[in-house]
C-alpha cells in the first residue's frame, strides 16, 4: 500500500520538474568553427571565434540537439594569461530560441555563463553556469566540445 502512494507522489515530482526548467540541467555543446587571429603585439592576440553546432542533452529535454550559432573573442597575453566572452544563440526543434553569453579567464576555474530566453517556452526564464571547453582541433578543421552544467 506505501508503494502506491510513493510512486504517483515521486511522478508528480519530475513531472513538476519538467515544466519548472524546460532546459536540461547538463549537457554538452559541439561546434564547428573558424577562428581569426591578429597578432597585436609580441605574445599578443586577438582571435575572433565563429561557431556552429548543437546542443546535446537528454534525448527527452526539449533543448536536446538544439542548433547553437556563437561568435566571440579570445585575447592571449604574453605571460599566457587570456579573456574570452562572446554569445550563442540556441534554436530547439520547436523552433524557440535563448541566448547564452558566456565568459572566460585564465583566473576561473571553469567558465561562465548566463541564459536569456528568448521566445516560446523559454521566453523570460534565466539561468546560470558553467562550462569547460575541450578544442579538439586538428591542422585541418576548428572544433570543439563545451561541457556545460546549470548552477543549482
Amino acid at each position: 500500500m506505501k508503494l502506491i502512494l510513493v510512486l504517483p507522489a515521486a511522478l508528480l515530482v519530475i513531472s513538476t520538474d519538467a515544466f519548472t526548467a524546460p532546459n536540461a540541467s547538463s549537457g554538452y555543446n559541439v561546434l564547428n568553427c573558424e577562428v581569426k587571429t591578429v597578432n597585436l603585439d609580441d605574445g599578443h592576440a586577438l582571435m575572433t571565434f565563429s561557431g556552429k553546432g548543437l546542443q546535446m542533452t537528454s534525448p527527452n529535454s526539449p533543448d536536446h540537439m538544439s542548433n547553437i550559432e556563437c561568435l566571440g573573442t579570445v585575447e592571449t597575453m604574453p605571460d599566457k594569461t587570456f579573456k574570452a566572452s562572446g554569445y550563442c544563440l540556441h534554436v530547439d526543434r520547436d523552433g524557440d530560441k535563448w541566448i547564452d553569453h558566456w565568459w572566460n579567464d585564465s583566473t576561473m576555474k571553469t567558465g561562465r555563463w548566463e541564459q536569456t530566453g528568448v521566445s516560446g517556452k523559454y521566453k523570460g526564464p534565466r539561468a546560470t553556469g558553467s562550462f569547460a571547453y575541450t578544442d579538439l582541433s586538428d591542422g585541418s578543421a576548428c572544433k570543439g566540445v563545451s561541457k556545460w552544467e546549470v548552477d543549482r
